[in-house]
Formats: C-alpha cells, structure tokens, sequence
C-alpha cells in the first residue's frame, strides 16, 4: 500500500491559483488569479488571511524577490513591484503583460518575457539593467547567481546575454526546418544545459531529441540522445536532475551520460530537491523518492498538480493545481510539512463493510448448498394457513381454480377489442421540436480553417481570426474571447486582426453564453516568408 502525507491547511480559495510563492522562511505566502486579487497568508501557525490588494488584471506570474518584494506580472499591464502589506514600489513599463518571468536563486535579478516577445532585465528595486528583442522568443532561464541569462525563440535559437542584456553568444539550430527548445539551465560552471527537439521528420546523423551541454563561451561540449524531451531541468551538483514527458526522472550526469532514478505513469511536470532526497509532480500528486528510486510518501491534490513552491529553509511547500473542469473544478492550496509523518493508506478504506468480503486478497468463502430435505420440503402446510378452504380443495385435488376455454374467451375478447379502436397516427418528431423539451443548446465554437498565409517584406503578415460561423446555441453567445498560444487574451469580438511573424501559431476561441455554458475551438496559422525581423508586435487591429 502506498505511504501518504496529509496537509497540514487546505486552504480554499476564491478562484483558480495561477500563480503562488512561498517566503524563504514559509512564514508566509503570496497567491493570484485571474481576479486581480493579491492574496497574502500569514502561515507561523495555520495560515491566516491578511489584508488583500488589487492590481486591476488578471495575474499570469508572481514571485517574491530580495526583501520580500512581491513580483507581479499580469495577462495585459506592466510588471509591479509591491511590499508585503500592499503599498505599491515600482512599475516597469512592458507591451503586452508577462508571458515569462524568471528569478536568480537570490532574488536580485528579475527576467521576463512580454507579449511582445521582448526580454526585459530589472533588478529588485524596478531599475532597468537591459533588455533585448530578437525574434519571438518563447522560453527564459535566469542563472541562479544572477550572471546569465538565456532566452529561446520558436525556431530553437538560443541567446545567451549578460546581467545586463548584452549578447555573448548564439546557438543556432541544428535543422533547417527548426527546433523547439523544451527546457534549459544553467549549470554550476556557468555553462547552458538545454533538450532540444527537431520539428518534423530529420536526417539519420540528426538526433530527434538531444541533450545539449553549451560552455560559457558558447561552444558545444557534449550532445546525447534520449528518447522523450525533458519538460523540466534543474542543475544538481555537477549535472543536473532532468523530469520527462514520459514520466522518467534522470539523473544527468556533467558529460551528459544518465541513470534513471524513478519512473511515473504520467509527465513529470516540477522537480526538488529535497536534502538526499526528490520531491516530484506528477499528475495529482506530489512525490518524496528518496535515494534509492523508492517513493516515501504521496500528497494527493484534486487538480493537476505543475510546480512545486518550496520555501529555502526546506519546511514548508505550497501545492496548487487546476482540475481543469468548469463543472467540478475546486480552487485549493495544500499547506504541507515534506518531515510529516507518512501512513499506510489501505486500498479498502472506503468500501461499505458489506463489501470488504469481495475486496481483493481476502480469501472467499466457497458456497454451501441447503440440505436436500430443505430444497425438497413438501411446504403445503406453511402454504395451506394462507389460502381459503376452497382454495386449499382445489390445491389438493390439482385442478386449475379456471377452466382454460374461459381464459381463451377472454383473451379474444380483448383481441376484438383492440382490433375496434382508432388508430393514431404518432409524430415522432413534434416532441424533439417542442420549445419546452428542448430546454437549453449551448454554443458550438467554429474558430475557421486553419491559414496558410505569405509574410510581406517586413516579416510579417495581418491575419483575421474569424470566428463567425459560430452556432449561438439556443440562449444566443454572451462572451468571446481570443487567446494565443500563450492563454494571451487578445480579443473579445467574433472576429479579430492580428499582425503575425513568420512561424507557425495558434490561437484558442472559447465562446459563453448567459449559462456559462462554453465552448472552445482552435485555428492554426502558418506565416511563411524569407525575411524575419528581430522585433515585432502581437496586434489587434
């Protein structure tokens, strides 16, 4: 039976958690949503709400920096810095709130990526220390002592800056058709472990998936090739700790050679290390795997659990997860102590007690017959107290209490009768076209065809996004909402104007109507075009 924890708060919350951090000292915690709501908890004890403050847009990133600054990124607004009890510090001016926000491990360098895909540099104080632009970049790694940046963009190209956004080297793709970068870091000697994996179909001498360990100085050491793309890496002593897509865990080795240290049915979404020991997320749950690959204990959350936050100090962890389901879905944190003692949770804790005798392992019973004087009693006297005299005369002599010719004259008379009554003819359909039966439709999302468009000179193409061919449903549609492949909002009409780079991209259309009721197509769109700028802008016209 597996070895379980339970928390030591659940704590329910107002709408989904979309971002969450824990102070280094886990004395408190810091969560937000797509309400705009700060939410803070004082947790010396059981975690007790303080005042909360609003920053009038929906929270995509929050992480808490040296001196307990609150960093705050939103889906449309700029990035703010706020104090623990609210008052506000700064504002960094950005286009298109924050797609991807990044920390060194002290907290004193703050990276993102905004909707215009540009790089922004700040330090804890909201001082610019650089930025930068060069293509679409979709991913960033922050070095944990701060003196290395690196950012990816949609074709595999790698950008290593400095601190302050100055480029030291270019990693450039190893296939023509282009790569996506899954995941990277920095490791202790400063160089850049990244997965890498070839879009389409590549050539025998081509790895399809490949580790990939970068100097300093941008020259490859080592490359090797896995077999699942790593969602997760965080550097680990000399190497790394690498979590897959198909649910391994590797321990990386500093020449890129890797052992397996435990395997999960499904992805390995976060990874911590935890003294000797590996705290993992996977799925619903949060694993502790101790040296040996063997699982100490599992916390389960009713949602799919994707990071772990951690305090420094090691004593505390906050667990959030979304089960992504608008009828069930629950808004929870899980308040866990990783030193709590585990217990066995039996597989039959909650069945009936009538049904523990089916449970498996238990040992069933073989049936046992009656005595054949039970099975062939004569119970004419248990019976007899039951009927009347007449009744009981007719039961010992065996005749029937009704002649048989008379149940053949009932049962034509009923014939005849049925035969004389009119027939009537039944309209299937009018009950399906009844106002009344058919109470509710909802919508049915129709986001078009999929697009192939040509860029123009200067890299780019306008592109609309027609979502008219929309069924309304029968209450009629309430709601539109583009978003682009980053769950971006950049519409709310049926059709929309977006200026696009060169590269593939799609965009979700999600409709409601008055119910909630909602639905929720995809459009994919292909720029092609030989000439690519490095900046540009994500528009609705």
């Amino acid at each position: 039976m597996p070895m379980v924890i339970d928390p030591i708060a659940e704590i329910e919350c107002e709408t989904i958690v979309q971002a969450i951090d824990v102070s280094p000292d886990g004395k408190w915690m810091v969560w937000g949503g797509d309400d705009g709501v700060i939410r803070i908890l004082d947790t010396t004890n059981q975690p007790t709400a303080l005042e909360p403050f609003n920053v009038d847009d929906a929270v995509t990133h929050l992480r808490i920096a040296s001196g307990d600054l609150i960093v705050i990124g939103t889906h449309t607004t700029d990035l703010q810095g706020h104090e623990r009890l609210g008052g506000h510090r700064w504002t960094h001016a950005i286009g298109g709130g924050c797609d991807h926000l990044s920390l060194s491990g002290d907290g004193t360098i703050i990276g993102l990526i905004d909707g215009g895909r540009h790089l922004h540099l700040v330090n804890e104080n909201g001082v610019t220390l650089g930025r930068f632009s060069a293509g679409e970049l979709v991913g960033i790694s922050v070095a944990q002592d701060g003196t290395g940046v690196a950012v990816t963009d949609d074709e595999g190209r790698v950008h290593v800056l400095d601190s302050n956004g100055k480029k030291r080297w270019v990693r450039e793709p190893v296939a023509e058709l282009g790569e996506t970068v899954s995941a990277m870091c920095f490791l202790h000697d400063g160089s850049l472990l990244l997965c890498r994996e070839v879009l389409g179909i590549t050539h025998s001498d081509v790895a399809q998936i490949a580790l990939e360990r970068w100097s300093s100085t941008g020259e490859r050491m080592y490359s090797e090739e896995i077999n699942s793309r790593s969602v997760c890496l965080i550097p680990d002593g000399m190497g790394a700790l690498s979590g897959q897509f198909d649910g391994t865990v590797l321990k990386i080795n500093d020449d890129l050679t890797s052992t397996k240290i435990w395997t999960s049915a499904y992805t390995i979404n976060d990874i911590r290390r935890f003294g000797d020991d590996l705290l993992i997320a996977s799925w619903f749950y949060l694993h502790r795997i101790d040296v040996e690959g063997e699982e100490v204990w599992r916390c389960e959350h009713t949602g799919l659990v994707q990071s772990i936050v951690m305090s420094k100090n090691e004593t505390r962890i906050a667990l959030s997860g979304d089960n992504q389901n608008d009828y069930t879905r629950e808004n929870r944190i899980l308040w866990i102590d990783p030193n709590a003692t585990p217990y066995a949770l039996s597989a039959d804790t909650d069945i009936d007690a009538d049904l523990l005798e089916f449970v498996d392992g238990v040992e069933l019973k073989a049936p046992i017959a009656a005595p054949d004087e039970d099975i062939y009693a004569n119970d004419f006297d248990e019976l007899s107290s039951l009927l009347t005299e007449e009744e009981q005369k007719r039961l010992t002599s065996g005749t029937s209490m009704v002649d048989d010719s008379e149940l053949f004259e009932m049962l034509d008379d009923e014939i005849e009768q049925l035969a004389k009554l009119p027939e009537e003819e039944t309209d299937l359909m009018a009950g399906l076209s009844d106002e009344e039966f058919v109470s509710h439709i909802p919508p049915t999302a129709d986001a078009g065809m999929d697009v192939v468009v040509k860029a123009k000179e200067d890299g780019t193409a306008i592109v609309l996004l027609d979502g008219s061919a929309t069924s309304p449903g029968s209450q009629g549609i309430e709601q539109w909402v583009w978003r682009d492949g980053h769950s971006k909002q950049i519409g709310d009409t049926s059709m929309v104007n977006v200026r696009l780079p060169i590269g593939n991209h799609t965009f979700t259309l999600t409709v409601s109507d008055p119910a909630r009721e909602s639905s929720t197509d995809t459009i994919t769109v292909q720029v092609h075009g030989d000439t690519r700028e490095d900046t540009y802008d994500l528009l609705n016209d």
